[in-house]
């Protein structure tokens, strides 16, 4: 005998379930045929028993959370349907959090179409959310796309990954924290972001230089150029003593953070350049803890440095 597995017994009980209730009702409903239409009575019966009933979206959401998530198959159309369907309330018919376990479910089984489809259709339902968090850079629409695109990248590393479990827990909150986040990155890449007093007003000059306004002056020479300007070649481009005693300094610095993990995301981060989830595999915590980590740690940084700066100011 063929072994099923537990999701298609699941769906397969609750077809003759309903089968046996929709006979039930039926019969106490209709009267009792006559001889004559005995035959198309019994025609009729076969007919409905051979045509499975169309799946509910309360079936779809109990079938995802017992796993039998094969029902969110975006190549059926009555099941795309219920996906673009709307609550009274405005929201959407079937939850978000289910969506991601459909797509983890089929990523797992290595359906690469199903699940492309599947992100399309979350994206698109975040995508309003997308423009009205980045709406502050409609000034700048590069800025503004840089913004989007950052989104939905985490957007679609994070669904995939089953061990983000928070966004099933609250979606919506997730979501928020995920547009701030990368909305505060495009702000401080481009030298936009402030310091603001207690009331939230901006203060002070922005906390980074613009990258449009970096010149490299290690820009190699053309043959023929013969300028003067901060094109020209320089003698060393490396100075051995300089990098050591850079080192020396930072490690100076660092040693003011107790914890080494602390010390670990911001070397990953600072010197090594690497990418927030790259260092959350390094360090086996999640992207979100390493971000707020890090935040802290720069902050207790900045005022020790300070702290240190107003010392050496009054010895002078």
């Amino acid at each position: 005998m063929a072994s099923f597995p537990r999701w298609e017994l699941i769906g397969i009980e609750r077809m003759e379930n309903r089968r046996m209730e929709e006979r039930e009702s039926s019969a106490k409903r209709s009267p009792r045929p006559t001889r004559s239409g005995a035959a198309a009575a019994m025609s009729a019966q076969v007919k409905a028993d051979a045509i499975p009933p169309h799946p509910s979206s309360a079936d779809i959401v109990d079938a995802a959370a017992d796993g039998a998530t094969t029902l969110l198959d975006p190549r059926d159309a009555r099941v795309r349907a219920m996906l673009l369907r709307r609550v009274p309330g405005g929201a959407y018919d079937i939850g978000e959090a289910d969506l991601v376990r459909a797509i983890r479910a089929w990523d797992q089984r290595g359906e690469v179409q199903v699940v492309r489809d599947l992100c399309e259709l979350l994206v698109e339902r975040c995508m309003p959310e997308f423009q009205r968090r980045s709406w502050g850079l409609r000034h700048r629409p590069e800025l503004m796309q840089d913004a989007i695109g950052g989104m939905i990248e985490q957007l679609l590393r994070e669904i995939r990954d089953p061990n983000e479990q928070f966004l099933l827990l609250n979606f919506i909150h997730y979501l928020h924290c995920l547009c701030a986040d990368n909305f505060s990155r495009v702000l401080r890449q481009e030298g936009l972001s402030y310091r603001r007093d207690e009331q939230g007003r901006p203060m002070g000059r922005p906390q980074h230089v613009p990258r449009a306004l970096v010149e490299r002056i290690d820009v190699p020479v053309e043959e023929n150029d013969e300028g003067t300007g901060p094109g020209r070649d320089i003698a060393a481009t490396k100075d051995p003593l300089g990098d050591r005693l850079a080192a020396l300094e930072a490690q100076r610095i660092l040693a003011y953070l107790a914890d080494p993990l602390d010390r670990q995301i911001m070397i990953l981060r600072v010197f090594e350049h690497m990418r927030w989830d790259d260092i959350a595999k390094v360090c086996g915590k999640t992207e979100r803890t390493m971000r707020l980590r890090y935040e802290k740690s720069r902050a207790r940084l900045r005022e020790f440095l300070e702290a240190e700066s107003a010392a050496a100011a009054t010895v002078d």
